[in-house]
């Protein structure tokens, strides 16, 4: 078993050559993953870090590491987040040891939620469904060159929404969470957050689109550009609450409404898209296989009780 301490800066160039080492392999085998790295700024966020970092070792060989950043929800409930950069391991033992330790940190620190991002591979994620992980989300990306021209189909048009539709973005919004609520998924949906959708809407760089139907809103898609995030191509735009009424589903008007903005997209320096979707939403997993979405990550989740 490898020996688990806590990481000292000398420890980061290792950690930082792990994280370069399956950042490589995870764009070798899917080049919507960006291998690029600034190791600088990697080393630096990990020797300024106050969350501790553990590190597995084998002699002086380095074979695994993790941490995680502590997020507070809206409802007053801490998350305890690993990216992908947060963590590597030689195997699952090795994953194993250093867990125990990290989500005993967790617990004493009242961290109930434990969740990973994962690179959307069986060696990456499988081993964290041995240590009792679900998978709730996942993550996706496509090339909008690869998309055509919108296809409409008679009597739907697209126009651009803006604060003024804030009443009709929140009941798209509830729409969608209310399907989410339902089996197979059975999510544990939060109320909307009203400010955040404000937020989004005010911001010049965001897109919201929506369809009308003989005068009426039956669909909306909002997008905008990604921060940037380790991993992840520059001209990527991130599309969301993606939602056409039950009444008009299965007229390709979802198809139509991405194809114009991806097209959009396009006209603006945009080279890909990239989407999340809950994996036991089959439908939101269908449609988005179906879009041409190649799955780049998996959202992992493990919901500890503290007794």
């Amino acid at each position: 078993m490898p020996t688990i301490r806590l990481c000292t800066p000398d420890d980061v160039n290792a950690v930082v050559d792990a994280v370069a080492r399956d950042q490589r392999r995870a764009s070798q085998a899917n080049a919507f993953i960006d291998a690029r790295l600034d190791r600088d700024d990697l080393a630096a966020s990990y020797r300024d870090r106050r969350a501790p970092t553990w590190i597995a070792l084998e002699g002086a060989r380095l074979v695994g590491h993790l941490t995680a950043t502590t997020l507070a929800r809206p409802s007053g409930a801490v998350s305890a987040w690993v990216s992908p950069d947060a963590v590597s391991f030689d195997d699952v033992a090795t994953l194993g040891s250093l867990y125990a330790l990290a989500g005993e940190h967790w617990l004493a620190e009242g961290v109930e939620d434990h969740e990973v991002w994962a690179y959307d591979r069986p060696d990456v994620r499988d081993p964290w469904f041995e240590l009792g992980f679900a998978q709730r989300f996942r993550r996706g990306s496509l090339e909008l060159a690869r998309r055509g021209s919108p296809r409409w189909p008679a009597g739907y048009r697209l126009r651009p929404g803006s604060i003024t539709d804030l009443e009709l973005a929140t009941h798209f919004s509830e729409l969608l969470d209310a399907e989410e609520t339902l089996g197979p998924s059975f999510a544990r949906i939060e109320p909307p957050d009203r400010a955040e959708l404000v937020e989004t809407l005010e911001d010049p760089d965001t897109i919201y689109g929506v369809v009308e139907h003989g005068g009426s809103p039956i669909a909306q898609a909002i997008a905008f550009p990604l921060l940037p995030v380790r991993g992840s191509h520059d001209r990527t735009m991130h599309l969301s609450a993606v939602v056409v009424d039950p009444s008009h589903r299965g007229r390709g008007v979802a198809t139509a409404m991405l194809d114009e903005l991806a097209a959009w997209a396009r006209s603006q320096g945009f080279d890909y898209a990239d989407v999340t979707w809950r994996t036991a939403n089959l439908a939101a997993a269908s449609f988005w296989h179906a879009y041409g979405v190649t799955p780049t990550y998996v959202r992992l989740q493990r919901r500890a009780r503290i007794d």
